[in-house]
């Protein structure tokens, strides 16, 4: 019965709240309970996950099922948690992280001053393994402390599962065919900086035109437009598809990877890729093969080290042309992917 209501309960708030960045996850896990003298992992359960990859420390909502041997006259567990995760960015496709939160388990049948339900606190450890598309396989480790209880003082787990990203391929960019598109804010409407300018007397160590003091970005490479605090807002990448494919085309991973580099160096940052085509096919067409290119991109970089909670893809189609498109050049200008950076922790720029 409670397998069939954590299925339910998590599949409601999947559909009621679930977004391209957020994940679901399902694990199973081993559940040791009585750790005097030594750890005995002899329960075993079945678990849920729903976690908002939003942010630089995402909200993480557990639901977990544990099947007690430990206790005779006590058949289960149910547990639920609220959790904050925290991702430790890397160019590997492990991803390591951290979590604490908070919880609360009902015992069936309880055992009174003996074993009962009660509120608690967790933290742990755990490793994502990158597959592709945002999928994930996870192992974790966690310790819960008991708050209020006589006898039961903590439980160790250990888990293994594997997540999957919300809305991955069904993006709703496509219903934005008959919508007039938002304009881009003036200061990202930039045009790009051909060329860095030159280093004076050491005051802009990363030559893009904010003196260091200023500077609170020192590590932005001079080709990005940035705003007055020296913080990126727009990058236009140069990448070469080929005709009505997304497959990036070698000569374009460097690009990439020094944009990922940047990425790892700078963790507050949240990232939008934007694909662009030119005008040849239909408009709908271009609107799909557009976001299939922000795709292509968010993926290269997601295999690079970079966090799926910061970036987001959206797809323009031809819908916003940098220059004309009745010549070859002004096509190949108009095939493009655009970066807009923003910063979620305005306070921190301020200082």
């Amino acid at each position: 019965m409670l397998k069939r209501v954590l299925f339910y309960m998590m599949t409601s708030v999947v559909l009621s709240y679930g977004s391209s960045n957020d994940e679901i996850g399902f694990n199973v896990m081993t559940t040791s309970i009585i750790n005097e003298d030594s750890s005995k992992f002899s329960n075993y359960g079945l678990g849920g996950s729903f976690q908002m990859s939003r942010y630089i420390v995402s909200p993480r909502f557990d639901l977990d099922y544990v099947s007690i041997s430990d206790y005779s006259g006590v058949d289960s567990l149910f547990k639920g948690s609220i959790n904050g995760v925290y991702e430790f960015e890397n160019h590997t496709k492990v991803l390591p992280y951290g979590l604490i939160g908070l919880g609360y388990e009902k015992v069936t049948p309880d055992i009174k001053d003996r074993f009962e339900s009660h509120p608690f606190v967790q933290a742990g450890v755990g490793l994502a393994y990158k597959l592709t598309q945002g999928y994930k396989m996870k192992i974790e480790a966690k310790k819960l402390q008991i708050l209020s209880g006589k006898n039961e003082e903590n439980e160790m787990i250990l888990s293994f599962g594997v997540s999957f990203p919300l809305g991955y391929r069904k993006k709703k960019t496509i219903k934005r065919v008959h919508r007039v598109q938002p304009l881009i804010p003036v200061l990202v409407d930039e045009p790009q900086q051909e060329k860095c300018p030159k280093k004076i007397n050491g005051a802009d160590r990363d030559r893009d035109g904010v003196e260091d003091r200023v500077d609170q970005c020192p590590n932005t490479p001079c080709d990005f437009v940035v705003d007055s605090y020296g913080c990126p807002i727009k990058l236009t990448l140069r990448i070469n598809f080929a005709i009505g494919s997304a497959y990036i085309e070698e000569n374009s991973i460097h690009k990439i990877e020094k944009f990922a580099t940047f990425l790892l160096k700078n963790r507050g940052s949240m990232v939008k890729v934007i694909g662009h085509t030119d005008s040849v096919g239909t408009d709908a067409n271009n609107l799909r093969l557009s976001l299939k290119r922000a795709n292509a991109v968010v993926n290269k970089l997601l295999e690079m080290g970079v966090s799926q909670s910061r970036i987001k893809a959206d797809g323009r189609g031809e819908r916003q042309p940098l220059v004309s498109n009745h010549t070859d050049e002004g096509k190949s200008k108009n095939r493009r992917i655009e970066i807009i950076l923003s910063y979620p922790n305005i306070d921190r720029r301020r200082n």
